[in-house]
């Protein structure tokens, strides 16, 4: 599956991140019932991460809620990035060895966990610092058939979770969670 994703491309690339989305890439939607999720608190909203950012939709709405916002992606998504979406409050990189050192407020994590193999997901979990995390995602993952939560349980503890239909397929399979880190 990361083969798949690191193979695309401008023309293909709205389409594997929004099935069945064609346009330009500024245009795509953001799921409001997922950023209304990430609204801070307080006044404690200084450092974000958007995981798995793709063309930074969500990292241009979370730049409007938070101080800094860390984009994390493959490096061909983080190329494909349009100048728009690239503001000063966010910064676009493929180095998590950069992402895993900082402690956020919240991580986002929208539509990407079940693209990511089952022990490539249990690394990022387990080197990942914050205390929230919103998790936009289908049931299960692409390459295992393993369920996303089976992973992300072994980490986080779900504070609040529903089903959600997604637009852009009549299969009622998606999730969004609020989630605490363990031990946290």
């Amino acid at each position: 599956m990361k083969e798949f994703w690191q193979n695309l491309s401008a023309s293909d690339a709205g389409d594997a991140i929004l099935t069945g989305y064609v346009g330009d890439f500024k245009d795509m939607p953001v799921y409001k019932e997922v950023i209304d999720l990430c609204i801070p608190k307080d006044d404690s909203g200084s450092h974000a991460l958007d995981f798995g950012c793709g063309i930074g939709r969500n990292s241009v709405a979370l730049s409007n809620l938070y101080d800094r916002v860390m984009a994390f992606d493959l490096p061909n998504m983080i190329a494909l990035v349009p100048e728009e979406n690239k503001l000063l409050n966010i910064v676009y990189t493929s180095k998590w060895d950069k992402i895993k050192t900082i402690k956020y407020n919240l991580v986002l994590a929208s539509l990407v966990f079940q693209h990511i193999h089952d022990d490539e997901l249990n690394k990022y979990l387990s080197e990942l610092q914050t205390e929230k995390l919103v998790l936009h995602s289908r049931t299960w993952m692409d390459d295992t058939g393993t369920e996303v939560l089976t992973v992300v349980e072994k980490y986080f503890i779900i504070e609040n979770i529903q089903e959600v239909q997604d637009p852009n397929s009549p299969i009622n399979d998606h999730f969004i969670a609020v989630m605490r880190k363990k031990n946290a």
